[in-house]
C-alpha cells in the first residue's frame, strides 16, 4: 500500500490509478482483513501495527470513509487503537507517515 501513499502525496493517484482500479483496491484490502480487524504482511499472517496501519491508511487516501467497507474501517481503526495507537508503528511506517503529513 506504499505504492497509493506515494501516489498520493505525488499529487498523481487519480492520474495514475482510474476510478475503477482504486475501487479494485480497495475491495482487495477489505478482502484480506483478518477477523481481528487487522492486516498481516501477507494474507493468512497475523495482524501488524504496520500493515494495519498502512491499508487503513491507503482506504482513506482512495477515498473511503468512517462507515465505508461494512464495518471494515471502523475494525481497523479498533485494532489500530487497541493495540498502542499509529505511534506504535515500526521506523519504516512512520517514514510513510510522515511524507503524507
Amino acid at each position: 500500500m506504499e505504492q497509493v501513499i506515494a501516489l498520493y502525496i505525488t499529487g498523481a493517484l487519480n492520474a495514475v490509478l482510474s476510478s475503477e482500479h482504486q475501487r479494485e483496491i480497495c475491495r482487495y484490502i477489505y478482502n484480506h482483513q483478518n477477523t481481528d480487524g487487522g492486516w498481516g504482511l501477507h494474507i493468512a499472517g497475523p495482524s501488524t501495527m504496520f500493515c494495519t496501519t498502512l491499508n487503513y491508511v491507503s482506504l482513506r487516501l482512495l477515498g473511503e470513509g468512517v462507515d465505508d467497507g461494512e464495518g471494515s474501517i471502523e475494525k481497523g481503526c479498533m485494532w489500530i487503537l487497541n493495540h498502542g495507537g499509529a505511534t506504535s508503528i515500526s521506523s519504516w511506517g512512520k517514514m510513510w507517515l510522515s511524507v503524507h503529513t
